[in-house]
């Protein structure tokens, strides 16, 4: 029993420290294997921390670039919103240069209006400038006209003044003849050849002085107008008239009864001068109205050359100060057109970058989506 019990109890004692030895068997198998995964474990985290690492260093690169991109991508919007900013203002101003070269067109085109409304009005000062030169001619030709009719009047005047005093002398020379003649006719017992040679005598300081006179008259008739031609031939008989008288009254044999001829010839005389006389004052009445008329007329001329002149300077002020006003507005249209075409060329140069920036920022809006899609 003692041996049975120390067999059984050494079989107790044997069956822990086996099922002990299995179990440390076990237990060591499991740590071996619970090392081997630990040390896989180990080497696994240690790959992993140094991915870590290299993730975090690419993830703050990443996010340097991000900023960056955030950054530009900032910078672009404000720079998109400036240039939009800046295209609608710009876009103002052009519809304003527009509105302003629409004015300026209108502008001009009422200038070329004006222009050709100055050439017709040029052209009527250039038609007035010729017509004020014929006028002047016609002035001109109707003063040397006007002092020829003065010249003319003055010379009628003379005539006239020489006929009156013909008049005047024949007119008493007759008057002494007929009273000689009626005293010869109570003293007819004289002798015929007395009677003559008294008469002849008596006669002879008027007969001279009378052809003097006439002579001196003939010549001034010469420079007369060609109106007085009937009192040229008038005073060509007279002349005629008075050298029969001489040649009867001074000849042999001439009878006491031919003077009294004579004497009704040149009371003849003297009616024919009296009419040459009333002629010469109708011709000076009608000299008279026609220089009246002539300086109503010139006086008329006068006056409408002084307004053509008058409104030749305003007309000409007029048009110099459109000519000044039209090159000041075409110097003006002339900046505005160069101030426009500079716009537009900023406009387009503004656009051209525009478009470059939306590019730029959708290639970098692309970006950050890929990097945000890694990062994550």
């Amino acid at each position: 029993r003692v041996e049975l019990k120390t067999k059984d109890a050494s079989l107790d004692a044997e069956e822990p420290t086996r099922v002990f030895q299995e179990y440390k068997e076990k237990i060591s198998a499991r740590l071996e294997k619970v090392q081997a995964e630990g040390a896989r474990l180990e080497s696994y985290i240690i790959r992993s921390e140094k991915e870590r690492k290299n993730l975090n260093e690419k993830c703050a690169i990443y996010r340097k670039h991000l900023d960056i991109q955030e950054e530009q991508l900032r910078q672009l919007r404000e720079e998109n919103y400036n240039a939009k900013e800046e295209i609608i203002t710009l876009e103002a101003k052009n519809s304003e240069m527009i509105s302003t070269l629409n004015q300026s067109n209108q502008k001009i085109f009422e200038l070329e209006k004006e222009l050709n409304e100055n050439r017709s009005v040029l052209k009527e000062k250039n038609v007035l400038v010729s017509e004020n030169a014929e006028l002047r001619a016609l002035n001109a030709q109707q003063h040397n006209e006007l002092k020829l009719c003065h010249q003319e009047i003055e010379n009628l005047r003379r005539e006239l003044n020489l006929a009156e005093t013909i008049l005047s002398k024949l007119s008493l020379s007759t008057s002494e003849e007929f009273n000689w003649h009626n005293l010869k006719r109570q003293q007819s017992t004289l002798s015929t050849k007395e009677a003559v040679s008294e008469s002849c005598e008596s006669n002879k300081p008027s007969t001279a002085s009378l052809s003097i006179e006439l002579s001196m008259k003939e010549a001034e008739i010469g420079k007369s107008h060609a109106n007085l031609t009937a009192c040229k031939t008038a005073e060509h008989l007279l002349n005629d008239n008075e050298r029969k008288e001489r040649r009867r009254l001074c000849g042999p044999g001439t009878e006491p009864v031919k003077l009294i001829k004579t004497q009704g010839g040149k009371l003849k005389k003297c009616q024919h001068l009296e009419l040459v006389s009333k002629q010469f004052g109708k011709e000076r009445q009608r000299f008279k109205k026609e220089i009246e008329k002539l300086r109503v007329k010139l006086a008329k001329l006068d006056n409408e050359n002084l307004s053509l002149k008058t409104s030749m300077a305003q007309r000409t002020g007029q048009f110099k100060s459109m000519q000044e006003e039209l090159s000041a507005k075409t110097l003006k249209i002339n900046t505005l057109q160069q101030e426009m075409v500079k716009k537009s060329s900023q406009l387009s140069a503004l656009k051209k970058e525009l478009e470059e920036k939306a590019v730029a920022y959708s290639a970098s809006t692309a970006r950050s989506t890929e990097l945000k899609q890694e990062l994550m």
